[in-house]
């Protein structure tokens, strides 16, 4: 389960790494001096489609983001800083152990940098004080022994696939966490219902129910895919299951779950119902896409929304039927 940065940000304050003053909020807030606004989607590359600015005014950045289809924000301090760092922990495949990534340049693209060293941190013991060491020499950073030792708490402690500070920011006053990164297990998620509830989310894997029928639906969010499996049945069909992608799915997630309702055996054909504000309908077309390549059944689309036009040219470029009118769709569908 991917975290917005904010709940990121709840993880690296339980676990002692410093991060800015904020305010997650829906709308206005009353904030004075210069700030940093940021969406809070779970998608990267936030900042090269200006969803994250420093601004002066609060308020009319946030309402600028709304008319994107961005409904939450976090506003936090702006912190000057000299330097910025990055530090992540994933998992070494070759040695079954934590690894730490460490780049002495942070906010860039961490694939495309020549400077990036791995240090495997053996679980039986964890960090210990010459890791540290190590870590600060390459990176000539001093005070990171709070981040390094939560970085591990929370891989090892939450079950996380990826635990990222990008940018790391090196300050007067020791470093602080600008950005967070976190992608929590999914079938770990049942050990740590307290911090759900925290968060005040609620996660299946896969958010999936199997029914009896033919037509395999797909929608982002409970209610439109509720909505859709009702048109099917109003229209003489009858689904073959419930399948809700949630808000901000990537391509990955829309590819996993196409694939998923798609090998049941039982689904002749797949209609998908999409209604993208913070969910990209490139993002769903090209996860459909990929999709559609291992399946190979007959996939409806019903997709508008954020980037609709650049979805269109990628499903029919792929010989993929869409539509704007989801009664289409399922009347298409269902012939």
């Amino acid at each position: 389960m991917k975290l917005y940065e904010y709940e990121g940000k709840l993880l690296f304050s339980k676990v002692g790494i410093k991060i800015p003053h904020g305010i997650v909020t829906e709308g206005n807030i009353d904030w004075k001096g210069k700030a940093v606004v940021k969406a809070q989607i779970l998608e990267g590359g936030r900042g090269k489609r200006g969803l994250v600015k420093v601004t002066d005014d609060v308020n009319s950045t946030i309402q600028e983001m709304r008319k994107l289809g961005i409904n939450k924000f976090l506003v936090e301090e702006y912190i000057p800083h000299d330097r910025e760092v990055y530090l992540s922990m994933i998992l070494d495949r070759d040695t079954a152990e934590p690894m730490l990534i460490a780049s002495p340049h942070g906010g860039i693209d961490i694939e495309s940098s020549g400077e990036v060293k791995k240090f495997i941190i053996p679980i039986e013991r964890g960090p210990r004080g010459y890791d540290i060491i190590e870590i600060e020499k390459y990176l000539g950073v001093k005070g990171l022994f709070q981040v390094i030792q939560g970085l591990y708490k929370i891989f090892t402690e939450y079950d996380a696939e990826l635990v990222e500070i990008n940018p790391l920011a090196v300050t007067n006053n020791g470093v602080i966490a600008l950005d967070s990164k976190v992608i929590l297990e999914d079938n770990a998620l049942y050990k740590h219902q307290d911090f759900l509830k925290e968060i005040d989310r609620e996660y299946s894997p896969d958010s999936y129910v199997e029914l009896d029928g033919d037509i395999g639906i797909i929608g982002n969010g409970a209610g439109l895919t509720m909505a859709t499996m009702d048109m099917v049945k109003l229209m003489g069909g009858n689904p073959a299951d419930f399948m809700d992608v949630g808000g901000g799915a990537d391509r990955e997630r829309v590819r996993y779950c196409v694939i998923k309702v798609g090998s049941n055996p039982k689904v002749k054909k797949i209609l998908v119902n999409i209604y993208g504000g913070i969910t990209r309908c490139d993002e769903v077309a090209l996860g459909i896409v990929d999709a559609y390549n291992v399946i190979k059944k007959p996939i409806f689309v019903r997709l508008v929304g954020t980037n609709e036009e650049e979805g269109w040219k990628i499903l029919k470029e792929h010989g993929i039927n869409f539509y704007e009118n989801p009664i289409d769709a399922v009347r298409d569908a269902l012939r």
